[in-house]
C-alpha cells in the first residue's frame, strides 16, 4: 500500500540496528530505494507507538492508559499502530538510505509499505526523483548583440503629454450636447443581474472616464449620446478574469443616472508650462525627459540582455527530468488553479472554454514552463557550485538593511532573519540572492564582448 509521507523528525541514526537497502535507477533522475528493517526494530516501534497512543483512548472496563493491546487493536485495528510507527520509523531510515547513497531528493518521495509484519522485517520501498545530472554547456562571455538605444521626438512628445494631463482641467459642458468619446461623467449607477442587485449599495457621484477600461467596452458604447439628466439601462458582459467576484463571467444590467458631462483642457505645450513643471524653458523640460528616457530604456536593455545571456546558457545545458517530475508540478498547478477559478465562481472546464483550449493544452503549456524554470534553475545552481559562488552573512544582512529603510539597529535585523527563518522564507531569500549573483557573473562576463 501507499501511504502519505510524514514530515522529516530530527536526525536520528539506527545505531545498532543495521537495515539493508537496494537503488534501482530508473528513467532520468528517477531512484527507487528498497528498504529492509529488522523485525525487532519494527516490533519496538510498535510497542511505543501503543503506549502513546492508549493514554489518549477512554474504553469502557478499562482505565485511561490501561486498556490491553489486544482489546486496543480489536477496537481501532493494527492499522492505526503501523501508521504511528511508520512516522516514526520513516524520518530515521530515509535519511540513512539518503546518506548511504548520496542522493539529494527535489521532491517529496512516495513510501510504498511492500510487507509489514510483526514477525517479519518492515520492507519500505521509496520513489525519489533526484537533482538531474547536468553538462553545462558555454557560460562564460556569451556572445550578445547590444541594441543602440534611440529616443524619438514622438516618445518625448508623449511623455510631456502627459506631464500636461496631470495639469489638466476639467469644464462642465453645459446646453444639450450628449456624451462623447473621451468625456469625463459623474454618475449614479447601480448594477442588476436576473432582477437581483449586485451591489450592497447604489454608487453615488462616480467619476468615469468613457474608454476607460474600468468595465468592457459595452458600457462606454452605451453611455454615447446620453445628456445630463437622463438614465438608461446597460447591458454588459464582463469577462471570465474580471478581479471583480460579484461581476466575474456575468451578463448585467447597468442602470445608469448621468448628473455631469466634463470635458478636459490640457495647458499650452510652451515656456509657460515648463515653469509650472519647474524648469527654466519648454527645451530644458525637454532635454530633462530625453535623459530620463535614455535612462530607462538603458535599464530596459541591461535586463533584455541579462536574461538572453540566461537564456542562451540555460538552452546549451544538458540535462534529463524525468516525464512524472513535469507530471507532478503540472498536477499542483492545475489544482492551484482550480481554487483560483473557485473563488471567482468559475469551474475549470468553463475557464478553459472561455479560452477556446483543451485540458490537454493547458497541461502542454503549463508543462513547457515548467521544464523551462526547473532546467533555469538547476542550470544556475551548477554554475554557482562551479564558479564557488556563494551568499555571506554579512551580504544577507546588507540585504536585510536596506529592507528596513537602512534601519543600524542590529536587534532589528536579527529580529528580521528569526522572523524569516520560522516561516522558511530565509532559505527563499539566500536562493534568489545566490541566482542574482550567478546572472551578475554571467553578465560581467559577457560585457566582455559586447
Amino acid at each position: 500500500m501507499r501511504v502519505r509521507v510524514p514530515p522529516l523528525a530530527p536526525e536520528e541514526p539506527l545505531k545498532g540496528r543495521p537495515m539493508q537497502v537496494e537503488m534501482e535507477k530508473k528513467q532520468g533522475a528517477e531512484v527507487s530505494l528498497k528498504v529492509e528493517i529488522p523485525k525487532e526494530k519494527v516490533k519496538e516501534e510498535l510497542s511505543l507507538a501503543f503506549r502513546k497512543l492508549a493514554k489518549e483512548v477512554r474504553i469502557p472496563g478499562f482505565r485511561k492508559g490501561k486498556v490491553p493491546r489486544k482489546i486496543f487493536e480489536m477496537r481501532f485495528g493494527e492499522g492505526v499502530l503501523q501508521e504511528e510507527a511508520i512516522k516514526k520509523i520513516y524520518p530515521e531510515v530515509y535519511r540513512e538510505a539518503l546518506n548511504q547513497y548520496q542522493l539529494v531528493p527535489i521532491v517529496e518521495p512516495e513510501l510504498e509499505i511492500i510487507q509489514f509484519s510483526l514477525d517479519q522485517p518492515l520492507i519500505l520501498r521509496m520513489n525519489l526523483i533526484t537533482k538531474p545530472e547536468i553538462e553545462l554547456g558555454r557560460y562564460r562571455a556569451v556572445k550578445i548583440k547590444k541594441n543602440k538605444i534611440k529616443i524619438t521626438e514622438e516618445e518625448i512628445t508623449s511623455v510631456l503629454k502627459q506631464y500636461q494631463k496631470n495639469y489638466a482641467t476639467y469644464v462642465p459642458i453645459e446646453g444639450e450636447r450628449g456624451v462623447r468619446e473621451k468625456d469625463w461623467l459623474v454618475i449614479d449607477w447601480q448594477v442588476f443581474s436576473e432582477g437581483k442587485r449586485l451591489t450592497a449599495t447604489p454608487q453615488k457621484n462616480f467619476v468615469y472616464q468613457v474608454g476607460s477600461r474600468l468595465f468592457p467596452p459595452s458600457f462606454s458604447q452605451g453611455l454615447m449620446g446620453l445628456k445630463k439628466g437622463e438614465q438608461k439601462e446597460i447591458e454588459v458582459e464582463f469577462p471570465s478574469d474580471d478581479p471583480r467576484k460579484e461581476f466575474v463571467g456575468r451578463k448585467v444590467t447597468f442602470k445608469v443616472s448621468l448628473k455631469e458631462i466634463k470635458e478636459e483642457k490640457l495647458p499650452p505645450l510652451d515656456d509657460e508650462f515648463a515653469k509650472e513643471l519647474k524648469f527654466d524653458s519648454l527645451e530644458a523640460a525637454t532635454g530633462y525627459t530625453r535623459e530620463r528616457l535614455k535612462e530607462a530604456k538603458e535599464d530596459w536593455e541591461k535586463k533584455r540582455i541579462r536574461q538572453e545571456i540566461v537564456d542562451r546558457v540555460v538552452e546549451s545545458t544538458q540535462m534529463e527530468f524525468p516525464p512524472r517530475l513535469i507530471e507532478r508540478k503540472t498536477e499542483e498547478k492545475i489544482a492551484e488553479l482550480r481554487e483560483r477559478l473557485k473563488s471567482r465562481g468559475l469551474s475549470l472546464p468553463e475557464y478553459l472554454s472561455q479560452r477556446r483550449m483543451s485540458e490537454s493544452d493547458l497541461k502542454d503549456d503549463l508543462a513547457s514552463k515548467i521544464t523551462k524554470d526547473l532546467k533555469t534553475f538547476f542550470t544556475l545552481e551548477a554554475i554557482a557550485e562551479k564558479e564557488k559562488i556563494k551568499v555571506g552573512e554579512e551580504e544577507i544582512e546588507e540585504r536585510l538593511r536596506a529592507s528596513l529603510k537602512g534601519s543600524e539597529k542590529e536587534e532589528k535585523i536579527a529580529e528580521l532573519k528569526k522572523k524569516l527563518a520560522e516561516q522558511g522564507q530565509m532559505q527563499v531569500l539566500v536562493a534568489r540572492m545566490k541566482e542574482e549573483k550567478v546572472i551578475d557573473f554571467l553578465y560581467n562576463e559577457a560585457k566582455r564582448g559586447l
